[in-house]
């Protein structure tokens, strides 16, 4: 499965079901642009590896090592490693173990901020050891494997706080957090049409070098190349999922010309888009 048909910018999609609201997903291939959603999530790259960007913070997450990222953060991840990246997604909301009522809610909520890397080392290992337990379980789903798994998460949450592998709250830039949301939401609904950068500028309600800067510094790209990656995340699925020819799927995604569509998409995909279709095409 690509990880990229499981998030919109925003998701709405139930993640498990309502009186058991987890979903360990596997993953390969293409990559999640910047979303957010209500659950917490647990990433955790069984081989190769990818870059994660978490609110405004970005780091490279390799082979055994595990983030997390909270409720309501922007984040995405990313990879020049498409054949050799595996990982898992563990995607739960905070209801799954604690109630608005319980006294445990605190550990979850704002007054304190998760470290959001972990990797195979001491102390550290311990979260790590669980969450592929959580989603070995998860897969095989034995007798009670609901209780397995929410002692898992009970037991992974403890351990963090029992050795200090949190910080105290911070103000993060929340202004300069909602710019990006609006411009990522923004390129999200419109990158099947003509973009221009100073047409995010105004967007955003910087000057065109000052938004420049402010892009590239939180996503790693400039917008350009944000702008293309996302067409060619779109084009996968339409490549996967229709009979449109090359040219059409080109064209649909924003690609005035056929020629510049095919070497981004070999860039971001390391496939021509006629050999991405004939692998991965379900029409």
């Amino acid at each position: 499965m690509n990880i990229y048909e499981l998030y919109e910018l925003k998701e709405k999609v139930l993640h498990g079901t309502k009186d058991f609201p987890i979903e360990v997903y596997y993953a390969t291939g293409l990559m999640a642009s910047y979303h957010w959603h209500d659950e917490c999530e647990f990433i955790y790259i069984e081989s190769g590896s990818a870059t994660i960007r978490i609110g405004v913070e970005s780091f490279e997450l390799n082979e055994g090592e595990c983030a997390f990222v909270k409720s309501d953060t922007l984040h995405s991840i990313s990879t020049e490693d498409h054949d050799n990246l595996c990982f898992y997604a563990v995607v739960f909301h905070p209801s799954l173990i604690l109630s608005d009522f319980d006294i445990c809610s605190k550990y979850l909520s704002s007054k304190y901020i998760i470290n959001n890397h972990f990797s195979p080392r001491e102390v550290e290992d311990k979260v790590i050891e669980m969450i592929k337990l959580l989603c070995n379980t998860y897969k095989n789903k034995p007798f009670a494997y609901e209780l397995m798994i929410k002692s898992y998460l009970y037991s992974i949450f403890s351990h963090i706080f029992e050795h200090n592998l949190f910080r105290g709250n911070y103000k993060e830039n929340k202004r300069i957090i909602e710019k990006l949301e609006t411009v990522i939401k923004y390129i999200h609904s419109n990158c099947h049409s003509y973009m221009t950068v100073e047409e995010l500028a105004k967007v955003s309600g910087y000057s065109i070098s000052h938004f420049s800067r402010f892009f590239k510094d939180l996503t790693g790209k400039t917008p350009i190349e944000y702008i293309n990656r996302q067409r060619v995340y779109s084009a996968c699925d339409k490549l996967k999922q229709t009979d449109l020819s090359v040219l059409e799927v080109a064209l649909e995604c924003g690609f005035e010309n056929v020629g510049y569509f095919i070497k981004t998409f070999k860039k971001y995909t390391d496939y021509t888009p006629y050999k991405y279709k004939l692998k991965y095409s379900v029409s």
